[in-house]
Order: structure tokens, then sequence, then C-alpha cells
């Protein structure tokens, strides 16, 4: 920082420039602030039970957030099967007539926010696919609920996100102004540039989702589950057969793992977090599929970075590609098990080797589709997937572990011009 020409009066005569160097508490305390704020507003978690306490959603809250920070990518990805789910809610109330059916009310019903109250049983969480059933076989009435109804019971604070927009805002433009500048960027600005822009694609899949409904809207209905359902079985809820509520961690890993279940009620009071309902199709597989790749592409970006060793930079060249090449090979395999899982291998069979069969494939699995959509995931997780993906997510964990750790490790020596200002960032306002 120039020296102050102080005249022996004590007074500083003319204009004062503010400093042009920032100080390593600086570095910390605006990524630290913009990765709260970032990953606090970005969540909307599902609807709890009624039962459970303010600490209860508290320490769920916080294990979300540190989700949202170590594997962004994987709240990401989360949020685009429900996303999918949620449009294929809107095409089936769509084609029965409901025409004031939107995403909105399909996210509002995932998350569980309708709760059937039958007359021989404890209330449950119904989804959007289980709530259409009922609806279209009689058993309870359409919600006459609108989406301002939905969204007024929804607790988005328009203040914080406003603030998270101007912190976000300002922490993207900085990154670009000293990349432009050729200032250097620290590692742990590349990792909260990471994680705002994958929370950031978060944001825009739950744009519709609401946001901490803690009541949600009981539906009653006349005929008693056994009336309902028949002698069925049922592990979630007595509607296992419309829609197990899966597959998700708790659900399903969980069970194969020989692991304590999660929540343990049953039927359950709440549909997990962990959900994962439906995978991305179309436009949304794509949408995820980049978004995954450019979280791990963006700390490729750190390659010519200068650390404070030789070896730091490698193993942060190394963790990085490890990083980007177990989310490809991720992408995939799950690639290979979905089309286990959809017959696509046979009609590639098919298509190449016995053409003549395949008109008889397509029609089989398209009823096949039509009739079970819903129950197909109950069977996850496959037995050589898990087994497969289970060393490519260890790869991954301790390739994301090392990235954390040099982030604050690189600061106990950093390149002077890593203290610099991007010229005009201080008139941007931020925290």
């Amino acid at each position: 920082m120039t020296a102050l020409n102080v005249s022996t009066n004590g007074r500083v005569p003319g204009w004062v420039d503010q400093p042009s160097k920032r100080g390593t508490w600086d570095i910390i305390w605006t990524c630290l602030v913009t990765v709260f704020i970032c990953t606090y507003t970005v969540l909307c978690l599902n609807v709890p039970a009624s039962h459970e306490s303010w600490p209860t959603l508290i320490r769920r809250r916080i294990l979300w957030m540190f989700l949202a920070i170590v594997a962004p990518e994987i709240v990401l990805t989360y949020a685009s099967g429900q996303w999918s789910r949620a449009r294929q809610s809107l095409e089936d109330f769509g084609k029965a007539g409901y025409d004031r059916w939107n995403m909105r009310l399909a996210f509002f019903a995932d998350m569980g926010g309708f709760v059937l109250q039958p007359p021989d049983s404890e209330s449950f969480p119904l989804n959007a696919k289980q709530l259409y059933w009922l609806i279209e076989h009689g058993h309870v009435e359409y919600p006459m609920v609108g989406a301002d109804d939905i969204w007024d019971k929804s607790k988005q604070d328009r203040l914080s996100k406003f603030i998270a927009a101007i912190q976000i805002g300002y922490f993207i433009l900085q990154c670009v102004g000293r990349a432009a500048q050729r200032l250097d960027i620290t590692t742990l600005e590349l990792n909260a540039l990471a994680i705002v822009v994958c929370s950031l694609m978060t944001s825009f899949i739950w744009f519709h989702k609401p946001c901490d409904v803690r009541k949600p809207i009981r539906l009653h209905c006349e005929a008693s589950i056994e009336a309902i359902t028949g002698s069925r079985e049922w592990k979630q809820t007595p509607l296992d057969f419309v829609d197990a509520n899966g597959p998700g961690w708790a659900i399903n890993v969980q069970p194969f793992m020989k692991m304590p279940v999660i929540p343990p009620e049953r039927p359950i009071q709440r549909i997990p977090n962990d959900r994962f309902p439906m995978n991305p199709y179309g436009f949304q597989e794509y949408f995820v599929c980049f978004g995954t790749l450019l979280f791990s592409g963006i700390h490729v970006a750190g390659w010519h970075f200068s650390f404070p060793s030789s070896i730091e930079r490698t193993l942060w060249r190394v963790s990085s590609l490890i990083l980007f090449g177990v989310t490809a090979m991720f992408w995939i395999l799950e690639t290979a098990a979905s089309w286990v899982r959809l017959g696509r291998w046979q009609w590639l069979y098919l298509r190449l080797f016995d053409s003549k069969k395949l008109p008889d494939f397509e029609r089989q699995k398209a009823e096949k589709v039509e009739e079970d959509r819903a129950r197909e995931p109950a069977t996850l997780p496959l037995p050589w997937e898990f087994w497969t993906i289970l060393p490519i997510v260890l790869s991954y964990g301790i390739a994301r572990a090392y990235l954390l750790a040099e982030a604050f490790a690189e600061l106990r020596n950093l390149h002077a011009t890593a203290f610099l200002n991007v010229q005009w960032s201080d008139y941007i306002p931020h925290i």
C-alpha cells in the first residue's frame, strides 16, 4: 500500500486511493462466506416428519450443506432425478386432463407435500405417482390447491436470495477479473468457484421446488387401506405397489450393505432426501452430465497454478484428473447399468443381428414400461453395479479430499500476485 503523505498538522491533502492488496484472511473469508451462502440458499429439502424436532432438522440441513460442499455434483444429480420425475408427473396428469397440475405441484408432491390419512391406518406421505394413482382410482379427490397456495407454504427468503446473488456475482466476477488481469487465483478460490457453479445449476433445477415446507397437506379417504391395496406386502408404505419411494441410499443401499435403515418408522413418515426417483433423460440427462463434468473440469483449470512445491502441483494435477476421469467413468457405468435395466443392450443386439424380432421386442418393452415404470428402481442396486462403482467412489473421495486440503495448505506460501486486488473489485457490493 502506498505510504500516506501526512502533513505536519496530521492531515492528508488530496485524494487517497484504497489499498490495492488483500490479505490471507480476505481470501479465506470471501471464499467461506460465498460457499456458505450458496449452499445454504440452494437447498430445498423434502417435507420432514411431523414429530421431528428443530435440532433434527438443523442437523439434516448441516449434513446436506456439507454434502453440497464436499460433493456438490451429487446434490445436482439428486435434483436432476427429481426434476425428471416432476416432468413425468406433469405429463401423466396432463394426459388425464388435470391442466392445473404444474411443476411446482409436482415437486411439492414428490417431496412429501401430500399425506394420506386412511380411516384404519397411520397416515403416510404420498409422492406424485401414488397421488395420481389414488385420484385415477377414485380413492381421493384431486387436491384443489394452486401453485400460489404451494408457494405460500414455501419459506423462500427473498432477502437472503438477493444477498446470495450479489455475493455469488461478485465472487464470479472477481475470479474472471483476476484471470483477465493475469493475477493468481488461489486453489481455495478455484474450489469455491466449482462449488458455486455447480450449486447455481442445482438452483436452476430446483427453481420450482418449494423450500423449507414444514406442514404437508392432508388428504382423507373413506376407503380402508385393505380395500385400496388388497393383501399386497409392502416395505415403505402400503402403496409400494404403485411406487416404492426409491431408489435411494437409505431405502436401497443401506439394506444392501446390511446397515440400519433410516428412517426406521413404517410406514415411512417422510420421503428421504436421498431418493433418486428417476434417471434423467433427454435434456435433463445432458444437463446433469455437463454439470458434473464442468465441476470436475474447473479443478483441472488449476493445472498451471503456482503451488508452493512441485510435488503439490503434481498431486493437484493427478487428483483433478482422477476427479474428472472418475466422473466420466461413473456416467459410463451408470449408462451401462441403465441400459441393462431398460433392455437397451438387448435392443442393440436385435438391431444388429436379428432385426425381424425388433418390432415385437419394442412393443413388449413399451407395454412393460407403461404398466410398471415405478417398480423397477426397487431392485437397485444391482450387485455388479454396486461393487464396480465402489472403488470409483473411493478414488473420488481420496482425490476430492486432497483438493480440499491443498486449498488451505497452499495459503502458507502464495505467489505475490495472489494478494493484489482486481482494480474494480472493491467497488462491487459484497460481504
